[in-house]
């Protein structure tokens, strides 16, 4: 699986329905029952339909994101740039940045800053995950449908899983507030590659399950 379009879909969980709370004060249709933060870091574990688990670090700052994985005994770490419509892909062991350019709508398809206003929302009802009172919610959008796990008390997403079982992402360790601005620029002595444009599938999972997106939790 190449390692760009995995780590896109290793935060589709957060990416998917909250983009109309990004850039408005006041939720309209489509928002969620909760609103996300611009800041904040969480640890993410990502279980696909094939059996595959990742587990890994999220961080989102006003947009911008990465996300660190671990995958046969070697680091990913992928950082999104919507604010310059770029994507690099920083390989550790090779001390090596990948740097491909994204134009913008292809970044909307990327962050799903743009999401479909129609999603629907439906409370399902209280639930426990990982042994956090939940409330769970049923959403509709573009024909699929998804299963969100907020926690009760602080409003923060838990895990978002597909109707279809072909992904879930649960979320532990969440902090609110601003990220090292260092985290979203490629590490300092490393080689920086120009890349062509990725490929950006049409919203598609590695499993053709959810769209392969990013987003925050919980905030103003």
């Amino acid at each position: 699986m190449h390692f760009t379009r995995l780590a896109l879909f290793s935060v589709a969980g957060f990416c998917l329905g909250l983009g109309p709370l990004l850039d408005a004060q006041t939720p309209g249709p489509g928002a969620p029952p909760w609103s996300p933060d611009k800041q904040f870091s969480s640890d993410e574990v990502v279980s696909l339909k094939n059996g595959m688990s990742l587990a890994g670090k999220l961080y989102m700052d006003n947009g911008k994101i990465r996300t660190e994985m671990s995958m046969n005994k070697m680091g990913m770490i992928a950082i999104i740039r919507p604010d310059e419509q770029k994507i690099l892909t920083v390989l550790p062991v090779q001390k090596m940045v990948m740097e491909m350019p994204v134009d913008a709508e292809k970044m909307k398809q990327v962050t799903l800053l743009a999401p479909g206003a129609n999603s629907k929302f439906d409370f399902v009802g209280p639930d426990a995950i990982l042994g956090t009172s939940c409330l769970k919610y049923r959403m509709t959008t573009d024909g699929k449908v998804f299963f969100w796990w907020v926690n009760a008390t602080t409003n923060v997403p838990v895990k978002i899983a597909s109707e279809d079982g072909s992904f879930s992402t649960t979320f532990t360790n969440y902090k609110a507030g601003p990220q090292d601005p260092a985290l979203f620029e490629p590490p300092a002595g490393y080689q920086v590659m120009q890349m062509p444009a990725p490929a950006i599938p049409g919203g598609g999972a590695p499993d053709g399950g959810a769209p392969g997106g990013v987003v925050p939790p919980n905030g103003q």
